[in-house]
């Protein structure tokens, strides 16, 4: 706190003091005790100087509230867990969207070399259960991919709640 709001604030209380203290002065023919007064001034001062340079120098733990609980190690271990299952959930639905991608390029060669003739019914019969088990695969692993974004999602959320800069990213 600046030296000006400490002088402000020790008028303040000062006056408040000298004016309960010098009542009887006042309004009666008793003396003015002028130590009281620069006792009442002199305390306030020094009373807001050092409640000041307390609060500045005391420890984090002191000074902790409810929002601190969030960063202990464990919470940050639970969250580092969090991240690294949604890593490895991305690396695992990304091997299976390439391997997919190989299937579906297959299929579409085997599409494009069909042709009219005895073996037409038999290999069309092929290529739709072929793309019926596709379709359940990639539901499959639609369903696994939103599962994966709701937690990464919630991994962001806590993160944010830590430190909403790094949230953001």
């Amino acid at each position: 706190m600046p030296i000006l709001n400490l002088i402000k604030l020790s008028l303040i209380l000062g006056s408040a003091i000298t004016l309960i203290h010098q009542w009887p002065a006042l309004f009666e023919q008793l003396p003015v005790d002028w130590l009281a007064i620069l006792l009442s001034y002199g305390v306030s001062f020094l009373s807001f100087y050092w409640i000041t340079k307390a609060v500045i120098k005391s420890p984090p733990s002191e000074l902790a509230g409810p929002d601190t609980a969030q960063f202990n190690p464990q919470h940050l271990e639970a969250l580092y867990k969090q991240a690294s299952l949604v890593e490895r959930n991305a690396h695992k639905a990304n091997r299976v969207f390439s391997h997919q991608l190989q299937y579906i390029k297959k299929l579409l060669a085997k599409t494009k070399k069909l042709e009219h003739g005895d073996d037409y019914d038999a290999a069309h019969a092929s290529l739709v259960k072929e793309l019926a088990v596709l379709e359940h695969h990639v539901e499959r692993i639609v369903t696994e991919m939103n599962k994966n974004v709701k937690l990464g999602e919630k991994l962001q959320q806590s993160i944010a709640n830590i430190d909403p800069e790094i949230g953001v990213l």
